[in-house]
């Protein structure tokens, strides 16, 4: 059970509206005492001064969203430590940002924003992250790095880069919540046999035998790695996860002497305070995950609002991530750019030399259409049987007078080859013909779902956090997630055989060295 997940109705958890609102005299948190109330979105008692999350009923501990290691302010109730001391923060007075670096790093304008409005004063926090990627490359690569970069990018206007500008380029360390944990889902789609796996059928034909789709019920069970959610406001989400991925093989503990030369974010957002997002994105890749098993079928679709997703044995590291930052104004408008620290990868939005932004979108526009043709011909086509058959119902008609069976009679030979013909042209139109047009469209929507060079790189999938060493496991269930079938796992689908395996129905039992949380059996629907 992962400390974010809530209770899903009807699986076997407590009613929300039987627990009492926790007051100040009621009760406490086992860690540190302060006040636990009860919180919805987590599904468990949760304690907002330490991050613990604890069962309602047994107030057992089931997670926490608390740091190892957490900052506390400087305001004269604790010492300053010595590396501190060796530390400045460097205050921006136009967009607030605060930057941490060492007392001989000269700062002579802001990272986010250019301004040169900077104020230097004594650390009001301590600075203790647990991790640390350092650098792997110098200012001067940097700036060779994006202006390749900018190199390959068609249409780009000829006076949006200066060497002026880019001198402005600095290096910051990110502050980045790291998180691990194994995936449960109780997953509920659409299994789809032979041509339902073609919208444009399903859509416009009743199943047949052949044909047909099923609501189907299982289990997937995986790990994710390494995901990694940047705790600075001021950092747009979208434009640093573009940057991703980062070899994380590379963290180091963290030490002073990284933080020479370079300037560091310090958290405002706790894991805590972002579960949202934790939410989302960890959803999603459970999401696509489901969708890449069959369960024996030739096609299978989840439906997010009806899967349950549980995480549990979740780790979560606090560590500093190295990137180049670099604030372009330009017609107007600010542009902000990272380069990444360790792999190089620029990530970023660039404006259109005139008028080229038109003509990109029209012709994206026409690519849309064309599929949306694509699809609208293929339901046509699969009524081709239904003309052929009518054809047949009308010649039928005639077959009781004697100038139809007369021609019968005279021309076997030249009936037996339009019969052939027939036959042909329906197999054709109905079966070889979508399933052409069916691959071009998949190209179509490959290519259009393509991001532009001018635009920022989609975030990562799945496969950049998937765990390996967890295999993944999925099995058919019954309704209630019971086992129909013992031991099937992704990948060995010649051990399963939708049609005939029926074994009796195996209940699914918990580790017994489980949390009563646990045992509950608590899930979440996915999030949109």
């Amino acid at each position: 059970m992962a400390i974010w997940d809530n209770p899903a109705n009807g699986a076997g958890g407590f009613d929300a509206s039987k627990i009492r609102t926790f007051s100040a005299d009621s009760v406490k948190c086992p860690n540190c005492a302060s006040n636990l109330v009860f919180d919805s979105d987590h599904g468990a008692c949760i304690c907002r001064n330490c991050g613990g999350l604890f069962d309602p009923e047994t107030y057992d501990k089931v997670g926490s969203f608390g740091l190892v290691n957490p900052e506390k302010n400087y305001d004269g109730t604790i010492e300053v430590s010595k590396e501190d001391e060796a530390r400045v923060e460097i205050v921006c007075n136009s967009c607030g940002a605060e930057i941490v670096t060492d007392k001989n790093t000269a700062a002579t304008f802001c990272a986010f924003c250019g301004s040169p409005a900077l104020v230097s004063r004594r650390l009001t926090r301590e600075f203790k992250p647990d991790y640390i990627i350092p650098f792997q490359f110098d200012k001067e690569k940097a700036i060779k790095i994006f202006e390749e970069h900018c190199t390959g990018i068609d249409h780009l206007p000829k006076n949006f880069k200066s060497q002026k500008v880019l001198a402005k380029m600095t290096g910051l360390y990110v502050p980045t919540w790291i998180i691990s944990s194994e995936v449960e889902v109780n997953v509920v789609g659409k299994g789809k046999m032979g041509k339902m796996v073609d919208d444009a059928y399903a859509e416009n034909h009743t199943s047949t035998h052949g044909n047909f789709a099923t609501l189907t019920y299982g289990v997937v069970k995986f790990r994710l790695k390494n995901v990694p959610f940047d705790g600075e406001i001021k950092i747009a989400n979208r434009l640093m996860a573009a940057a991703e991925p980062f070899d994380y093989s590379e963290l180091v503990r963290f030490k002073p002497e990284y933080l020479q030369g370079f300037f560091a974010e310090k958290y405002d957002e706790q894991p805590l305070d972002i579960t949202d997002r934790i939410y989302k994105r960890l959803d999603s890749y459970a999401l696509k995950v489901c969708d890449e098993v069959t369960f024996g079928y030739d096609d299978f679709v989840p439906e997010s609002d009806a899967s349950i997703t549980k995480y549990k044995n979740q780790d979560i590291k606090y560590a500093l991530l190295p990137c180049w930052f670099l604030s372009i104004d330009y017609d107007g408008r600010n542009y902000q750019y990272i380069v990444n620290g360790q792999t190089g990868k620029v990530s970023g939005e660039f404006p259109y030399a005139k008028g080229w932004e038109t003509i990109e979108r029209t012709g994206r526009r026409a690519r849309m259409e064309a599929v949306s043709l694509n699809s609208s011909l293929r339901a046509l086509l699969y009524l081709t049987p239904v003309l052929v058959l009518g054809i047949l119902r009308a010649i039928s008609s005639f077959s009781r007078s004697s100038a139809f069976m007369l021609f019968i009679f005279n021309h076997p030979i030249e009936l037996l080859i339009l019969l052939i013909t027939l036959g042909a042209v329906c197999y054709l139109c109905a079966e070889i013909l979508p399933k052409i047009m069916r691959g071009r469209e998949k190209k179509d929507l490959a290519i259009l779902a393509q991001s532009s060079s001018h635009d920022l790189a989609p975030a990562q999938g799945v496969e950049a956090y998937y765990d390996s060493s967890f295999p993944i496991t999925a099995y058919e269930t019954t309704k209630d997630f019971i086992s129909v079938e013992s031991g099937w796992k992704y990948g060995e689908r010649e051990k399963f055989d939708f049609k005939t395996a029926m074994p009796e129905a195996e209940e699914s039992g918990l580790d017994e060295n489980a949390t009563d949380f646990e045992k509950k059996g608590m899930g979440r629907k996915m999030m949109q």
